[in-house]
């Protein structure tokens, strides 16, 4: 009996996702999965939009698990690769935008084993076109994740204070709000500034 082309997505969706479980901490995927949808998913649908308009490729053979022209499984697959890329990826230049131009290497190769698969396809250049898609996404991820995607970690997702115990995250004690203000005994005094 033969497999449906359309497992193929399932296939390597889950194994993503496995490799990703056994690597990157459980704390850093909840901290960079708000950025890995919307690096992943967010702009991998776009790219979709952007391809099929000028049509210049796309998905082929997902059956059942897609809409409106748009696979289900790609974008949650680019979501797991982009919380690996931002976990692996150097904070100092050139290493940085080095590992972008060898992950966006990595994607042409990976996109042509799709094509060769049967459920992708490039209709102008298997080489040029997506080496150049693959390099201005993972550039702008880079870019944008050193210049705001790191503060969005530190200051809005890790500011929730989960705590990871045992069998659950659990908020830590707050300190009551009484201990925080200035007592009679230790008043707030001005700072003096020396000159």
């Amino acid at each position: 009996m033969k497999i449906p082309l359309y497992f193929i997505y399932l296939f390597y969706t889950l194994a993503l996702a496995f490799i990703m479980l056994v690597i990157v901490p459980r704390k850093r995927i909840y901290e960079l999965a708000l950025l890995g949808i919307f690096y992943g998913a967010i702009i991998d649908v776009f790219w979709i939009l952007v391809i099929g308009l000028i049509h210049a490729g796309g998905y082929l053979n997902y059956g059942p698990l897609g809409f409106l022209g748009i696979p289900f499984m790609p974008p949650i697959a680019w979501t797991v690769f982009f919380i690996m890329f931002l976990y692996f990826l150097p904070d100092r230049k050139p290493w940085n935008y080095l590992f972008a131009v060898v992950s966006a290497g990595y994607g042409v190769f990976f996109s042509n084993v799709l094509s060769n698969l049967g459920i992708f396809e490039w209709t102008f250049s298997k080489v040029i076109l997506p080496f150049g898609l693959y390099l201005t996404w993972f550039f702008f991820v880079t870019w944008s994740y050193l210049k705001q995607g790191k503060r969005f970690v530190r200051y809005v997702v890790r500011k929730k204070n989960f705590v990871r115990s045992k069998s659950r995250y659990y908020y830590p004690v707050q300190r009551e709000e009484s201990s925080l203000k200035p007592s009679a005994k230790h008043p707030k005094k001005p700072l003096k500034i020396k000159r």
